[in-house]
């Protein structure tokens, strides 16, 4: 009887969790609409979703007859948020090596690294960020041995297959070379390396070139995209001093270059606004907890903007992965801090798209675009609102998570049985 009971009970749990089938229309109608394209606000409006695509955005679209309605009335309607450099998909309890898929330590692989072959489709982690308003991200490594980490992958908080979006950027921390000095050599020479293996291949593959070269040449072909612009490169650092070196790294080797952590980045916002460089920043940062973020505080975002950097927010540590639904509420930081509201906005919706390429499907409520949707009960940046629709790729989620299933089974002790009999 008890297994009976028990089964049940998983079917039941399974069924919360899968979202509504997808209508053939699904139509929002109402609410105050932040499309954060050439439409701006629009108040009274109508979205009509089909195929998991925006179909039309507007205050006088007719809903056809027969298609799913959400009433959107009194609600914020904004894109569905977007971290920046997450590892979701990658990590389930960080104590636990096996549950762990973010990073290549102990391996051969650094930049051959991908983390596509990892992400975990069944991933608790995701469903609990989803129905906070998260609705893809940058999911990337935590490191390697070497400098360069491997590929990040562009993911979608979606249920089983479908995650996987597409190849996302390389990535490389400064800080696994240890000395600054030591690290900014060793890029400069891997790059100069690959594009040596790179225009003789042949000949290294037959023995006949060098043999000191810093990474093996799986590594190095892993590197080729990145020296010919053709995918983008994330490099962690954060002091003035690197990067100014990050902005001459991109001068001379013509890198499609994204600076992650930018503690300092303010000090020198004229020069990454000239050298067009983009940067994805934390607004929490505000301690010197090392020489290298002397400068930290809380208005990198506000002075970045002022200087016309383009930026995403992205928050770390704990909003990595089971949090990192907390762009939002850091975004709310730096709108306290002076950041413009709908900077702030743009900031973890549409710019993070554009930063890596993929603003063609995701960053705002525009025709043609997938269909990633949040409806707000109040201020999505303030800390006390929350999301009562999710739409991911077309599909309206249940806000169910196994967190809210544990928090309903046990918040009542002294109405029910603490456990099943």
């Amino acid at each position: 009887m008890r297994k009976f009971i028990l089964k049940i009970t998983m079917i039941a749990v399974v069924s919360l969790m899968t979202p509504t089938v997808q209508a053939k229309i699904l139509a929002i109608k109402g609410g105050t609409v932040h499309t954060l394209g050439k439409m701006g606000v629009l108040k009274s409006a109508t979205i009509l979703i089909e195929n998991g695509r925006i179909k039309r955005v507007g205050q006088n679209v007719k809903i056809p007859a027969g298609a799913e309605v959400i009433d959107g009335t009194g609600k914020i309607i904004v894109p569905g948020f977007m971290h920046s450099g997450s590892q979701l998909g990658l990590s389930e309890i960080s104590l636990t090596k096996d549950s762990n898929e973010h990073a290549a330590k102990k391996s051969p692989f650094s930049a051959a690294f991908n983390v596509k072959y990892g992400l975990k489709s069944n991933s608790a982690v995701i469903a609990d960020n989803r129905r906070q308003g998260l609705t893809h991200a940058i999911s990337q490594s935590s490191g390697s041995d070497g400098i360069f980490s491997g590929s990040a992958a562009v993911i979608s908080l979606t249920e089983g297959a479908h995650m996987f979006y597409g190849r996302g950027p390389m990535v490389a921390r400064l800080t696994k070379a240890g000395n600054r000095n030591v690290g900014w050599a060793k890029i400069r020479l891997i790059l100069d390396q690959v594009a040596y293996y790179d225009q003789n291949r042949s000949r290294i593959m037959r023995g006949e070139g060098p043999s000191d070269f810093l990474l093996t040449t799986y590594n190095m072909d892993a590197l080729v995209p990145v020296l010919k612009g053709k995918q983008k490169l994330v490099l962690w650092l954060n002091s003035e001093d690197d990067i100014r070196q990050a902005i001459a790294l991109k001068k001379d080797y013509g890198l499609d270059l994204i600076l992650s952590g930018a503690v300092e980045a303010w000090k020198v916002a004229s020069e990454l606004a000239q050298a067009k460089i983009p940067v994805i920043i934390d607004p929490q940062s505000n301690l010197p907890v090392s020489f290298g973020q002397v400068g930290a505080t809380l208005r990198n975002g506000a002075l970045l903007a002022a200087a016309g950097v383009e930026f995403a927010i992205a928050p770390g540590g704990m909003a990595l992965n089971h949090n990192a639904f907390m762009v939002n509420q850091v975004a709310g930081i730096a709108v306290a801090h002076g950041l413009d509201w709908s900077q702030a906005l743009a900031a973890i919706t549409l710019t993070p798209a554009r930063i890596f390429g993929i603003e063609a499907d995701f960053g705002s409520i525009e025709k043609g675009k997938i269909a990633n949707i949040v409806l707000w009960d109040g201020d999505p940046l303030e800390v006390t609102s929350n999301p009562v629709y999710v739409i991911v790729r077309g599909v309206n989620y249940p806000l169910v998570s196994r967190r809210t299933l544990l928090r309903d089974r046990y918040i009542g002790l002294n109405k029910r049985p603490y456990a099943f009999h």
